[in-house]
């Protein structure tokens, strides 16, 4: 079976950067010793090139069906996969990557994004689940 990797792009609330990526790194520890876990990682985006703090929550697992057996697990708590409220089924906020948001906030303009994961401290951007398909690792 192939690995999968999932990766959430989340914004941080304003003045929450620090806050946000330390619950994110929290939460991502928590998952320690479940089955089929690999692990994950907490990325930041460094180039500038989107909303400002943006990060990116990266979690691996053994397979597919490895990720889909813990997604139960975790839906009904705090967490920055699912929405702090369990009704909410709003979409992704990822168009405003693309809407000119960003020269927006350079501006002064506010961040109008929807804040509604890890207890209020996230807005979730995109998300993609994947499976690897082909690899290189440097020897």
């Amino acid at each position: 079976m192939p690995l999968r990797r999932d990766l959430f792009i989340h914004v941080p609330q304003p003045g929450k950067g620090k806050e946000a990526v330390e619950h994110l790194g929290e939460w991502l520890r928590q998952l320690d010793g479940q089955p089929g876990g690999l692990g994950g990682s907490v990325l930041s985006e460094c180039a500038g090139e989107l909303l400002p703090g943006t990060v990116v929550l990266r979690l691996e697992f053994e397979s597919t069906e490895a990720a889909r057996a813990r997604w139960p697990k975790i839906e009904n708590t705090v967490n920055p996969v699912y929405p702090d409220d369990k009704a909410d089924t709003s979409p992704d906020q990822g168009g405003a990557f693309f809407d000119g948001t960003k020269d927006a906030v350079e501006e002064g303009g506010t961040l109008g994004l929807r804040f509604t994961r890890g207890n209020g401290l996230l807005a979730r951007m995109l998300h993609v689940h994947a499976s690897v398909v082909d690899e290189f690792i440097t020897a």
